[in-house]
């Protein structure tokens, strides 16, 4: 067999420089999500003649395209070329000596107000497909929309970015998002699951110091969902699943379809990834985030996975690497009973009377949208409801702090709690417990 061959192939600003950087690449790293954040690429240069620090130094903003190109990978005279996207350089630093030059870049437009600018806006008598056009126009790059239609009535945009504000509106109805080569990339995971598989891979086809991992900490048997439109009198109710982990749920809908997609969205987001695998293997090019692989071979722990991440890293003594975090792909829950009834006028003061101040020891029930709620001690504040569960913080996302106080309930789901200073404004997401 003819000798494996692995390297960069990049594109600078629309020119060609393969030739200039070659000779100086230490590694590269291309990091490919599924959904929820950026892809990434880290370039690592040796400066030794010193044009990276002068005639060639980067600037923020400027476009990469890299190519990963493989030789007689797998087999004699095969040539293989893959694209890893279109990339902004966000950050650059040197250190030495010698010098080396740590260059990032991320997939999204770095001259955008994309990531930066927080806007308030409404949008009304509307569709998320809609929505996101509008996103992307503002940020300069298209929109890819591969799920389904999601009629929106009415949705509030307070203080956001624009892509932090879609992302969660995209995660509400129970889709993915990500920035993929110049495109805002919609699609539901679901789908993407039932697909086949793109590869099959053995222990043999693993480094050392793999690892699986499996847990039934916050997930969910079922969900009940139940939700009071005040403003057109009537009660949302969602039912799916059963067992004794019922995951409660009053997120504010509009009509019976969305708050059914909601109440889907939520359990099967919990549910996400209770069993995981993590490995390295020789580099695989055409592995990426969103495809499916199957495991054979490990007993009990074999099946369909679905790739979360796969990081791809060329240089030094491993030559190309490919490591991939999976999660078994598990059975979704999607029956349901839904009902949708008017509220009678009785029951509408009582619910008024029992939205009065409540505390973390109050005895007056759990608090709903609206109420004032007294803080007694110091909690953590989370970006997310699933991530207050959970109590850890997702990459990428903030996390804060609410100390004692009296706040304003903007928000529950899954028995947590967004707090608010002002009450038209969401807040932070704590668990009261």
């Amino acid at each position: 067999m003819e000798p494996r061959k692995a390297s960069v192939a990049l594109l600078y600003n629309g020119k060609n420089a393969t030739a200039q950087v070659s000779p100086y690449l230490a590694s590269f790293t291309y990091t490919d999500v599924s959904s929820g954040s950026s892809d990434t690429i880290n370039v690592e240069l040796n400066d030794r003649d010193r044009k990276w620090i002068g005639p060639w130094l980067p600037q923020t903003g400027d476009r990469l395209k890299p190519t990963i190109r493989t030789q007689n990978w797998d087999a004699d005279n095969i040539k293989t070329s893959f694209l890893c996207g279109a990339f902004c350089v966000d950050d650059f630093s040197f250190k030495g000596n010698p010098i080396r030059m740590s260059l990032d870049g991320v997939a999204i437009p770095a001259t955008s107000s994309f990531k930066s600018t927080k806007r308030t806006q409404t949008y009304e008598k509307t569709n998320l497909k809609e929505i996101g056009q509008k996103v992307a126009e503002r940020a300069g790059i298209a929109l890819f929309y591969e799920a389904k239609e999601m009629t929106i009535e009415k949705v509030e945009q307070n203080d956001q970015d624009d892509c932090s504000f879609y992302n969660s509106l995209v995660t509400k109805y129970g889709f993915a998002m990500k920035i993929f080569n110049g495109k805002i990339v919609v699609f539901d995971e679901a789908t993407y699951e039932q697909k086949p598989t793109i590869a099959t891979l053995t222990e043999e086809d693993f480094d050392p110091n793999w690892s699986w991992n499996t847990s039934i900490a916050g997930t969910y048997t079922g969900v009940k969902y139940e939700y009071t439109n005040s403003k057109k009198n009537k009660t949302f109710t969602v039912e799916a699943g059963d067992g004794d982990r019922i995951l409660t749920c009053n997120e504010a809908a509009e009509n019976l379809t969305e708050a059914t997609a909601i109440a889907l969205a939520a359990l099967n987001s919990a549910n996400k990834g209770t069993t995981t695998l993590n490995l390295t293997l020789k580099g695989k090019w055409y592995i990426f985030a969103t495809a499916c692989v199957l495991i054979v071979g490990l007993g009990k722990l074999s099946g369909k996975y679905y790739v979360d991440k796969a990081i791809h890293t060329l240089g030094g003594d491993s030559g190309y690497k490919t490591a991939l975090k999976l999660r078994k792909v598990e059975k979704r829950i999607t029956d349901v009973k839904t009902q949708s009834s008017t509220v009678a006028e009785r029951s509408k003061n009582k619910k008024k009377k029992s939205s009065s101040k409540n505390s973390e020891s109050a005895s007056s029930g759990t608090p709903t949208k609206g109420d004032t709620y007294e803080l007694k001690t110091t909690k953590k504040g989370y970006y997310t409801a699933a991530e207050a569960a959970a109590g850890q913080v997702k990459p990428g996302n903030p996390s804060g702090v609410r100390r004692p106080g009296t706040y304003y309930v903007f928000n529950t789901s899954q028995g947590m709690l967004n707090l608010t200073t002002a009450k038209s404004v969401p807040g932070s997401w704590i668990n009261p417990n």
